[in-house]
C-alpha cells in the first residue's frame, strides 16, 4: 500500500509541475502584448541587472520585478526549455549568473537568426531571480 501511495503522490506532483510550466508558456504571448504597449521603466545592461540581483535580491525586486525593462547584452546561449519555450540568455557575470529572456513562438524565426556573441537589446517583463534573472514576454528591439 505504501508503494501505491508514493506512486500516486509522484504522479500528482508531476501533473502539478506540468500544469505550472504549461501555464507559464502560454503567458509569454499575453505578456508580450502588455510589454509592447508600455514604455520601459528602466534601461539596463545584463551585467548591471544581474549584479544588482546578486548584491541584494530584495532591493532589486523592489526596483525591477513586475516592471517592463529594456536589457542590453551579449548572447551567451539560445535555446528552448523543457516546455519548448524559446529563450536567449544574456551574459550577466563571467562565472555563474545570466539574464534569461523568454520569447513567444512568434519570435521563432528571429531567434533562429541569432548567434552567440551577438549584442542585442530586449524589452520584457522582469519576473525576478531564479538562478538567472528572468525576463518574460520579450521583444527584440
Amino acid at each position: 500500500m505504501n508503494k501505491t501511495i508514493t506512486k500516486n503522490l509522484i504522479s500528482v506532483a508531476c501533473l502539478a509541475l506540468f500544469m505550472f510550466f504549461a501555464i507559464g508558456s502560454e503567458e509569454d504571448s499575453e505578456i508580450e502584448l502588455d510589454v509592447s504597449s508600455q514604455s520601459s521603466a528602466y534601461t539596463v545592461t545584463a551585467p548591471q541587472l544581474y549584479s544588482e540581483y546578486d548584491s541584494n535580491e530584495v532591493a532589486a525586486d523592489l526596483k525591477y520585478k513586475d516592471k517592463v525593462i529594456t536589457v542590453e547584452g551579449i548572447i551567451d546561449d539560445i535555446g528552448k526549455d523543457i516546455m519548448d519555450d524559446i529563450y536567449v540568455t544574456l551574459k550577466g557575470d563571467q562565472y555563474f549568473g545570466n539574464v534569461q529572456c523568454f520569447f513567444s513562438d512568434s519570435h521563432t524565426d528571429k531567434a533562429a537568426s541569432l548567434r552567440k556573441g551577438d549584442k542585442i537589446t530586449v524589452k520584457g517583463l522582469c519576473t525576478g531571480k531564479m538562478m538567472n534573472v528572468l525576463v518574460r514576454g520579450c521583444i527584440i528591439r
